[in-house]
C-alpha cells in the first residue's frame, strides 16, 4: 500500500461533514459560536477553531446542551489534531464519542470517527486502523442519512488507496468536484480539483493536472483555505515533472512560507522535502541535503515517520552524487533501519488495534450478531490485503536497497581498480625512463662516475652542511623506497627499531619524520602499504584465486581480523565483498 501522505490528510479535513444538523440555538450567542466554529473548520483555521470551540463548550454546559458539548469537544479535538497535538486531540475525540454514544447522536459519531481515522492515518501512520474508522463513520452516516458526509469520507478513503491505476478513485474525485460546482460548494469543488490534479500527476498527464491546480488556486482567492500549502507543494511537483525547474522551485518555496507562517507542522515535512527534490534535480545537492535535513527534523517533530525514510533516501542519493560514499551508505542504512522499525511497529500496532476492535465488536454482537460476523470477515480480509501489500512493499524496498548497495560497492571497486591500473602504468613509465637513463650512463662511463661522485657527496644523510629539511626528506624517501622496493611491510616481525636501524637513525626520530611527512603513525604508515598491496592483488584478474588467508599472512598482518578491519576502514567494504564485486565487474565487461 502506498505510504500515506500527511499533507493530503490535512486537506482531507475539509471533507469532514459540513454540519447539516446544527446545534439547536438555545441563544443567539451559542448559534453564533457554532457558525464561527464551522467556518473556522471549513477554512482550516485551527487556532481560531480552538478558541471558538472552548467558548462553545462553555456556553453549551451552561445551557445543559449535551449535543452542543459533543460538537464543541469534537471541534476542540480537531483543532489540536491539526496543530500537532495528536495525543491530547485523541482524548478529546474519545470524550466526544462517549458523549455522542450516551445521547445516541449518530451525526456526532460520524464526524468523530472520521476525525479518528484522520488521526490514525496522519499521526500514527496506521492506514489499516484509519480505514476501520472511516468505514465506521460511513455506517453512522448511513444511520443519520448524511449523504454529504459519506461523500467526504470516501474522499478520505481515496487518500489511502489513490494510485495511478485507481479508476474508482478518479471517479469519486470527479463526483466530489461536480457536486461542489453544481451546488456552489467551494470546499468540495476545491478538494475535487485537488484530487483530480493529484491523480493526473500520478498518471503522467501533467497538463491536465496543472489545469485543475490553477482552478483550485482560483477558488482559493474566493474561499481562502489555510491549507493551500498542499496545493503549492503538488504544483511544484507537477512543474518539476514537466521540466520547469524554476517554477517548481518558486512553488516549493511558497508552500514552505505558507506552512510555516500558518503554523501547520503536519505540512512542513512535505514542503521541505519537495523543495529538496527540486534542488536535487537542479544539481544543488548540498543545499538539497540541508532542506532534506529540515524535512527530516520536521517529520520527527510531527511524528511523520514515513517521511523520514524518504528524506534519508534523498540525502543518500545526493551524497552519492557528491562523492560522499560513506555518508551515502550511512543514510541508506538509516533508511533501511527506519523502514524495518516502521514495519515492525505497524505490525505490532495492527495486532493490538485488531484485538481492541474485536473486543468492541463482541459487545455489539448482542444486538447484531450476523452483521458483526460480516464485519469481522471484512476486517480480516482487509488485514490480509494490507499485510500482503506491506510485505510486498517491504520486499521491493529491500531489493531496491540491495541493488543500490551493489551499485555503490561496484563503484568503489571500479575506482580502486582504475587507480591500481594508473599506478601500474606510471610505474612502468618510471622503470622505462630509468632503464634509458642507465643505458646512457653505461654508454658514458665518465658521466656515470661523475654522477655517482656527485650523488655520494650531495646525498649523504650525515653531511654536516645539508639542510635539516633535506635530511628529513631523504630519510623519509629512503623509508618509502624500502617499503615499495624491498617490501619490508610483508615481514610480520617488522618494527620501528629494525626499520630505524636500516635507515641509520633511531625509532623516535623515525616516528617523528613519518608523522611529519605522511600525517600517520609508524604502524599506520606500514599498514597503508599492506592495504595498498592488498588492493592491487584483489584488483588483479589473474589473482582471483589468491586465497584471502594467504593475502593477509603474506602482507605481514598478524591476524585476519586486523586485516579485515583496516581494509574496510580504508576502502569502505570488506576484502571478500571487494573480490566478489571485482569478479562480477570483470564478467560484465567480458
Amino acid at each position: 500500500m502506498k505510504h500515506f501522505k500527511c499533507y493530503i490528510f490535512s486537506i482531507c479535513l475539509v471533507f469532514l461533514m459540513g454540519l447539516v444538523h446544527p446545534v439547536s440555538a438555545q441563544t443567539t450567542s451559542q448559534d453564533d459560536l457554532w457558525w464561527r466554529c464551522e467556518n473556522a473548520r471549513s477554512l482550516c483555521r485551527y487556532d481560531s477553531l480552538r478558541v471558538y470551540a472552548a467558548q462553545l463548550l462553555s456556553v453549551s454546559k451552561k445551557q445543559d446542551d449535551r449535543r452542543g458539548e459533543a460538537y464543541a469537544l469534537f471541534y476542540q479535538g480537531l483543532s489540536q489534531l491539526f496543530s500537532g497535538q495528536g495525543k491530547s486531540s485523541l482524548l478529546l475525540l474519545n470524550e466526544a464519542r462517549d458523549l455522542a454514544e450516551e445521547i445516541e447522536n449518530d451525526s456526532v459519531l460520524a464526524l468523530v470517527t472520521n476525525a479518528m481515522g484522520i488521526y490514525h492515518a496522519m499521526t500514527e501512520n496506521n492506514s489499516f486502523v484509519a480505514q476501520q474508522f472511516f468505514f465506521r463513520s460511513l455506517d453512522y452516516a448511513d444511520k443519520a442519512k448524511y449523504e454529504q458526509l459519506k461523500g467526504r469520507v470516501y474522499g478520505n478513503l481515496l487518500t489511502l488507496t489513490h494510485t495511478a491505476s485507481d479508476t474508482a478513485g478518479i471517479t469519486n474525485a470527479r463526483r466530489i468536484y461536480d457536486y461542489g460546482k453544481k451546488n456552489n460548494d467551494y470546499e468540495q469543488a476545491f478538494m475535487g480539483a485537488y484530487y483530480q490534479a493529484n491523480y493526473f500527476n500520478l498518471t503522467g498527464d501533467n497538463q491536465r493536472a496543472e489545469t485543475f491546480l490553477k482552478e483550485a488556486l482560483s477558488m482559493y482567492q474566493v474561499y481562502p483555505y489555510d491549507d493551500v500549502a498542499s496545493v503549492y507543494t503538488l504544483y511544484s511537483k507537477v512543474k518539476m515533472d514537466m521540466g520547469d525547474i524554476t517554477a517548481a522551485e518558486q512553488f516549493a518555496m511558497r508552500s514552505i512560507v505558507l506552512a510555516d507562517s500558518l503554523h501547520q507542522p503536519f505540512l512542513l515535512p512535505d514542503t521541505y522535502l519537495q523543495y529538496a527534490e527540486v534542488l536535487s534535480r537542479k544539481g544543488n545537492y548540498a543545499l538539497s541535503n540541508e532542506m532534506a535535513q529540515k524535512a527530516l527534523d520536521a517529520a520527527q517533530d510531527a511524528s511523520g515517520k514515513t517521511k523520514v525514510v524518504a528524506c534519508l533516501r534523498l540525502m543518500a542519493k545526493n551524497c552519492e552524487r557528491l562523492g560522499q560514499n560513506t555518508k551515502a551508505m550511512d543514510c541508506l542504512e538509516r533508511a533501511n533501519l527506519m523502514m524495518d522499525t516502521l514495519t515492525r511497529v505497524n505490525m505490532d500496532r495492527l495486532n493490538h488495534e485488531r484485538t481492541i476492535m474485536l473486543d468492541i465488536q463482541k459487545k455489539e454482537q448482542e444486538a447484531q450478531v450476523r452483521k458483526q460476523q460480516m464485519a469481522d470477515q471484512r476486517r480480516m480480509n482487509l488485514f490480509l490485503v494490507a499485510a500482503v501489500a506491506l510485505l510486498l512493499a517491504l520486499l521491493s524496498v529491500i531489493v531496491w536497497l540491495y541493488r543500490k548497495r551493489n551499485i555503490l560497492y561496484k563503484n568503489i571497486v571500479r575506482q580502486n581498480a582504475k587507480s591500481v591500473a594508473r599506478q601500474k602504468e606510471l610505474q612502468q613509465r618510471i622503470d622505462h625512463l630509468e632503464s634509458i637513463h642507465e643505458s646512457r650512463l653505461a654508454d658514458s662511463p665518465d658521466e656515470a662516475n661523475d654522477a655517482n661522485t656527485n650523488a655520494n657527496t650531495s646525498n649523504t644523510p650525515n653531511e654536516p652542511n645539508m639542510p635539516n629539511e633535506a635530511k628529513v626528506q631523504e630519510l623519509y624517501d629512503r623509508a618509502c623506497q624500502l617499503m615499495e622496493h624491498e617490501r619490508l611491510y610483508a615481514d610480520p616481525l617488522l618494527n620501528r627499531e629494525h626499520l630505524a636501524e636500516l635507515l641509520g637513525t633511531n625509532r623516535t626520530y623515525l616516528s617523528a619524520i613519518i608523522k611529519e611527512k605522511s600525517g600517520m603513525s609508524y604502524l599506520q604508515f606500514v599498514n597503508s602499504y599492506r592495504i595498498n598491496e592488498a588492493i592491487r592483488i584483489l584488483s588483479d584478474p589473474e589473482k582471483t584465486d589468491y586465497p584471502l588467508k594467504k593475502i593477509w599472512s603474506d602482507l605481514g598482518f598478524n591476524s585476519p581480523a586486523t586485516f579485515y578491519k583496516l581494509f574496510q576502514q580504508a576502502v569502505g567494504i570488506t576484502p571478500s565483498v571487494y573480490r566478489k564485486q571485482f569478479i562480477d565487474l570483470s564478467q560484465e565487461e567480458e
